[in-house]
């Protein structure tokens, strides 16, 4: 069982102080995360931008308890990770936060209820969801028509409109999302994202996205940039034209310092 968290009515849902996670050892040592310090908000999705192996999806790993930092703190709905033990960080995950893949991760035995219900049905949470909040979800997400259907009878955006369902039915107090439109094609991406934004607006709960395409991260009310494993800028909500140019930017930078 996790602890007494604190009032869990504040703005910010998660932050961390000084993060860092070193790999390696001796003087192979190389930092994916280097002092991070930062906060994401209630209400908001935020989109942590940056290339691959920039240390945008380490960060999102310590955010979410399934990495441990070398050094630093991460607090996550009130409840500061590094006083956790592993079965309460299970639990904390299990009951506090969802995830979104690009893969969607769906079973395909399963009905699209049944892939919504699977976190429940596995007794893997101590409240049962809330129907009414529930059936809105469904029926905001256009799956209502849908839920008999197993994973192959349905599109990739119906996949991951099922994968969003499942990641707030429970309510959680943050989604962590990582690349969730890489295998939907441009139109279908920009439903998801739209659905992401304002699915945070509506339930209250704080997303983070991580990403490399910047017309993912226009849809954002926050962007973060990372490169090497810094925080190097962050945005309001940009357009994939602004976004771009400060990671073409970001690039440039990296190449003339080493």
């Amino acid at each position: 069982m996790i602890p007494q968290s604190f009032p869990d009515n504040r703005a910010v849902v998660a932050r961390c102080a000084d993060l860092t996670r070193l790999f390696g050892a001796d003087g192979a040592t190389v930092a994916a995360v280097d002092r991070i310090t930062t906060e994401f908000r209630r209400g908001e999705l935020t989109a942590v931008v940056g290339p691959s192996g920039s240390g945008k999806s380490t960060l999102m790993y310590l955010l979410a308890g399934l990495d441990a930092p070398t050094w630093g703190d991460v607090e996550l709905d009130g409840y500061l990770l590094t006083d956790l033990d592993e079965p309460e960080l299970a639990a904390l995950r299990h009951e506090r936060m969802g995830f979104i893949f690009q893969s969607f991760n769906l079973l395909p035995g399963l009905t699209a209820m049944e892939n919504i219900r699977l976190p429940e049905t596995l007794g893997r949470r101590r409240r049962p969801h809330d129907e009414p909040w529930l059936q809105q979800l469904i029926e905001r997400l256009g799956l209502t028509e849908l839920l008999a259907r197993r994973p192959h009878e349905l599109s990739g955006g119906q996949q991951q409109r099922v994968a969003i369902a499942r990641a707030l039915a429970h309510r959680p107090a943050v989604v962590f999302a990582d690349e969730p439109t890489g295998n939907l094609d441009l139109a279908t991406g920009g439903e998801v994202l739209d659905l992401l934004t304002e699915l945070a607006h509506e339930s209250g709960c704080g997303i983070i996205m991580v990403t490399h395409d910047p017309r993912a991260a226009s849809a954002a009310d926050r962007v973060l940039s990372i490169r090497d494993g810094h925080l190097v800028a962050e945005l309001g909500r940009a357009s994939a034209g602004e976004i771009a140019a400060l990671m073409l930017a970001d690039a440039i930078d990296a190449g003339a310092t080493r």
